[in-house]
């Protein structure tokens, strides 16, 4: 009798503990669930979710689990068989174009499972650390994503990183603020390897820089050619300006260079590669760090330019900063009032986001010292040492 009882508390106690496979923070949150309450929501589940579920299982190792789920959905079996080929020809690496054609298929993405992949082309290693492998997925309708999967890396920062992003952009929604942080999807398969689903049609900050043979043309050229082409880009890359501000401000990016800042085709402005956040830094960054403010969301003069569409007017660039402060300090201050929001990602992150989002401060002091750290990013954006700094990091990159 009192087993049963403990029995129907354990019961009551699990159906308390949702299992929301599409919260951001689904990974960080599942070992509040037993391996029981995750088989039971498994049941309830379509395919599309139960992959969702599985993959988080399998980055935490949770073999019962893991061992139920692919014993009873065929598709979730599929991928699993999939991403550990893909996994063996990008640890090898041998030769120059991998053979996509071992992949079994038909399987369901890992990073979006409403996609199922009928065939896989375009295989190559990227020239970079790693050597990560880069590749296309095709469903039967034809449609096309891009995907890169990575050896020696720890994704799991870039996940949270991402998941954090999410949830920003809920509160915006939520709020009525109209402001948008580019993200895409990341899936930690193992501590050292994982998979990215690529954002595309997306050019590095670089290739605009490059774009121009003309020694007398600057860099802010290319790109304000490029936003000036369409109304809506220039939309675009205000709205997501503000979130791509906003974003490296509240996760202390670094390691920012014109490799991965990235501009999609509608004119939209992303961070990406989030190895370091949090307050880490890169060894040059600390060295250079002693002499000068690198801001975790550098203010790039070309990106301020292309907004503005000249750069000789101090009356509109005066205005146009106003208004940037504005809705930046809406953003941060939405993101404080929600903090709660953020307390599944474990508790040294949530402390970083505590001191970060300066809770412990009034309203008042808070926007003073955010609208300081604004100021230093706005004077740093034409600050020739930091240039300087983002050519030479470049090199060491690649």
């Amino acid at each position: 009798m009192t087993n049963n009882n403990q029995n129907d508390d354990n019961d009551n106690e699990e159906s308390l503990n949702i299992v929301n496979v599409h919260d951001p923070f689904f990974l960080w949150g599942l070992l509040e669930h037993s391996d029981r309450s995750l088989i039971r929501a498994y049941e309830t589940l379509p395919d599309a979710d139960r992959s969702r579920l599985y993959w988080s299982c399998h980055y935490h190792k949770r073999v019962n689990v893991c061992e139920y789920v692919l014993n009873n959905c065929e598709l979730v079996r599929t991928a699993h068989n999939a991403i550990k080929k893909l996994s063996e020809l990008a640890k090898a690496h041998k030769t120059k174009t991998p053979d996509l054609t071992e992949i079994p298929v038909p399987f369901m993405l890992p990073t979006s499972p409403d996609f199922i992949v009928n065939e896989l082309c375009d295989g190559s290693f990227i020239t970079s650390k790693g050597k990560p492998m880069k590749f296309t997925v095709i469903d039967q309708c034809g449609k096309t994503k891009t995907c890169i999967y990575k050896h020696g890396d720890e994704l799991l920062q870039d996940a949270l990183c991402l998941a954090a992003m999410k949830e920003m952009n809920t509160i915006f929604k939520e709020e009525y603020i109209n402001v948008e942080i580019v993200t895409y999807e990341v899936l930690p398969v193992d501590e050292t390897e994982g998979l990215i689903e690529c954002v595309e049609n997306v050019h590095p900050f670089l290739e605009f820089k490059n774009a121009d043979d003309d020694k007398n043309s600057k860099s802010s050229d290319a790109l304000k050619k490029f936003i000036e082409q369409s109304s809506d880009r220039k939309i675009n890359l205000y709205r997501t300006f503000l979130g791509f501000v906003i974003s490296g401000i509240v996760l202390k990016l670094a390691d920012r260079h014109d490799d991965n800042i990235m501009i999609t085709d509608d004119g939209k402005i992303l961070h990406i590669d989030f190895g370091c956040a949090f307050g880490q830094k890169t060894k040059l960054e600390r060295l250079l760090g002693l002499f000068m403010d690198i801001p975790s969301s550098p203010f790039s003069e070309d990106v301020f330019i292309a907004m503005i569409g000249r750069e000789d007017d101090n009356e509109i660039i005066t205005k146009l900063w106003q208004a940037i402060k504005d809705h930046l300090w809406l953003c941060f201050n939405a993101i404080r009032i929600h903090k709660s929001r953020f307390k599944q990602i474990g508790e040294e992150q949530y402390k970083h986001f505590y001191e970060t989002l300066m809770i412990s401060k009034t309203d008042y002091d808070a926007k003073i010292a955010f609208e300081e750290e604004l100021e230093k990013c706005y004077n740093n954006r034409f600050n020739d040492a930091r240039s300087f700094y983002y050519k030479l990091q470049q090199k060491i990159v690649s």
